[in-house]
């Protein structure tokens, strides 16, 4: 090997020194570093899982999002239904109540009209009586006798009394 110029005692030196330093370097550098790479690499896994757990969570919302408003407008075309249709019951109360008042009232009327009327009838044959009665007392008693003014006044006061009822 001295030919090719190499020398022995050297190469192993030069071996034994390699082997050394590998083993520094690899107890030193290399594990660290392969560790701090690993470490590296599940930290990267980490937020790779963490990110597509939070798109997994958003999508979710969104979908959640959409629900719960979709739920809201129908709860309030609902409520808004609701709404009217108690107006239109309340509408219709009111109407059906007015009706009733002004049948009440119409009623009332008609009543009040006739016991006017009756009462007007009946003032009118009084007051027929009495100019009747008044005219008969001037005519009989410049005519007749005071007996004969008699008979005929009481005959015509029972004849004005059966009208009168």
């Amino acid at each position: 090997m001295e030919q090719l110029g190499i020398e022995p005692n050297l190469l192993l030196a030069q071996i034994v020194n390699f082997l050394i330093i590998l083993f520094v370097l690899s107890k030193l550098l290399y594990t660290p570093i392969l560790r701090m790479l690993e470490k590296r690499k599940k930290e990267i896994a980490e937020g790779l899982r963490l990110t597509e757990k939070m798109r997994e969570e958003e999508v979710a919302m969104e979908e959640r999002k959409t629900r719960l408003l979709n739920e809201a407008r129908k709860e309030a075309r609902n409520i808004i239904e609701e709404g009217k249709k108690e107006g239109e019951g309340a509408k219709k109360e009111i109407i059906a109540a007015a009706e009733v008042e002004a049948q009440e009232i119409l009623k009332k009327g008609k009543s009040d009209v006739s016991d006017l009327r009756r009462r007007m009838e009946k003032d009118v044959r009084k007051a027929a009586v009495s100019i009747a009665t008044a005219m008969t007392t001037r005519l009989v008693s410049s005519a007749m006798s005071a007996n004969d003014q008699h008979k005929v006044l009481a005959k015509h006061i029972k004849e004005l009394e059966s009208i009168k009822t």
